[in-house]
């Protein structure tokens, strides 16, 4: 049986999100999952906008999905480490660029 949203989400997490193209940021609550044993939570402190992000708000590309929360260089102190991970403990600062997560097996 397929969990719920709820269950597969249950962390309740604060953000600013543009709702639409006008370009305003307004307060936003949204559920993100638990972390899993290879990830690494954090507090955001800082949160860089680029011009990407400005695009994207104001659905310049046509692609655009809403709410949309931006921003994806960012600095933090850590909070949770799931159990796989090795490289950062809580309390540590963190930085997170433009590319994450990437499979490293193919060319993009």
């Amino acid at each position: 049986m397929a969990k719920s949203p709820e269950e597969e989400h249950p962390v309740k997490t604060f953000g600013w999100a543009a709702r639409d193209p006008s370009g305003h940021l307004s307060p936003f609550i949204f559920s993100r999952r638990v972390t899993g044993e290879e990830d690494v939570r954090f507090k955001v402190l800082y949160c860089g906008i680029c011009h990407s992000d400005l695009h994207s708000i104001k659905n310049e590309w046509g692609s655009s999905n809403y709410p949309m929360v931006p921003g994806h260089e960012i600095v933090g102190e850590v909070t949770e480490v799931g159990s796989k991970v090795e490289k950062v403990k809580v309390g540590d600062k963190v930085g997170v660029g433009c590319m994450v997560g990437a499979c490293h097996s193919c060319d993009s």
